[in-house]
């Protein structure tokens, strides 16, 4: 983990400014997104004032402002474009403007580690504590050399989606994780990761679960 610094303020910022340019770029919502920028600052204020309680640090706050861009986004949009397709608007560009960014940083870090079980699983603790913080509750079931179990069991995003009425926004968030979860090559870094169902997808808890695998010398 030498290479990675955990920074909740400006990972929040990159992926809402990565977000809003690629919904610019789509010929459905573009005509919004200028609509939309203007809006989000005072929008911001709302929904933090509305939440307070379930914001108990930075970290909170900043996944918030995350979930605002795209709540607000989705609102304003479904004026114009229908559900089905809306969703898939956004989910493309919440997810797809980073993900090599992410895939490739991903798998840079665990190439360059002599133990890559340990380092993903090191990198998941860590973001645990300083990217998600105090408004996400992680339950760890399991962590010894073989395996380790992050179970989500509280998740801001999907509880302020749910909140809003909109559940069907959460897994536009749990779809983001694919960028760092397909650099992970079993073959190559001897790790399995499993997350068969998230709380978005209907499930009770999020489980970030990593298998160790034996690697030939």
């Amino acid at each position: 983990m030498r290479d990675y610094i955990p920074d909740p303020v400006s990972e929040a910022e990159w992926t809402i400014a990565a977000f809003l340019d690629a919904l610019e770029g789509e010929a459905e919502t573009s005509p919004l997104v200028r609509q939309l920028r203007n809006e989000l600052d005072a929008q911001y204020v709302s929904y933090e004032s509305k939440y307070h309680s379930w914001l108990p640090d930075e970290a909170a706050r900043y996944a918030l402002r995350q979930a605002v861009a795209v709540l607000s986004a989705y609102r304003l949009c479904e004026k114009v474009v229908s559900k089905p397709r809306l969703l898939a608007i956004l989910r493309r560009c919440f997810v797809e403007p980073l993900r090599e960014a992410v895939r490739s940083a991903t798998a840079r870090q665990l190439d360059a580690s002599q133990d890559p079980f340990a380092e993903i699983v090191g990198i998941a603790k860590l973001r645990e504590r300083s990217v998600f913080g105090g408004s996400f509750q992680f339950e760890q079931r399991r962590d010894d050399n073989q395996a380790c179990y992050l179970d989500v069991v509280r998740c801001l995003w999907h509880s302020v989606f749910v909140a809003e009425g909109c559940p069907e926004l959460t897994p536009i968030f749990c779809a983001f994780d694919n960028n760092w979860i397909e650099a992970i090559d079993p073959d190559k870094h001897g790790v399995r990761f499993e997350r068969a169902v998230t709380l978005g997808t209907g499930g009770s808890l999020c489980p970030f679960h990593f298998f160790r695998l034996r690697r030939d010398p």
